[in-house]
């Protein structure tokens, strides 16, 4: 993938990252609209051709960026079991939970750009 081809993904999906934050987005079209991203492309840090490395490090930071709310994403879809909230309101938790932990990277990061959380 080149840089510019990366460069176009991670823009749109900084769009979605966006919308989902400015409440454009609900939950579920978010989710379904990020999809697996960037794990979905290979872009887990493990490049493997000379030129994908240097890409990478070109933009890497917005990649670890995205890593970090694909992780948000990840988790809430691992807990997307409304039977194991006992509450009439479940179906609001998950989306308010993600809502939140999203608008947090968003501020902690808001260029979208993050150093690589080699624990995720």
């Amino acid at each position: 993938m080149t840089a510019s081809e990366l460069n176009a993904l991670l823009d749109a999906h900084d769009v979605l990252v966006k919308a989902y934050v400015d409440s454009s987005l609900t939950f579920a079209e978010f989710v379904s609209a990020y999809g697996d991203f960037p794990h979905n492309y290979g872009l887990d840090g493990q490049a493997r051709t000379a030129e994908e490395r240097v890409v990478l490090q070109l933009l890497g930071r917005r990649v670890a960026f995205h890593l970090r709310v694909a992780s948000v994403v990840s988790g809430l879809r691992a807990a997307d079991d409304p039977a194991d909230i006992p509450n009439a309101d479940a179906g609001q938790f998950l989306p308010a939970v993600g809502l939140t932990r999203i608008r947090e990277l968003v501020a902690r990061y808001p260029e979208f750009r993050a150093e690589p959380d080699f624990s995720i």
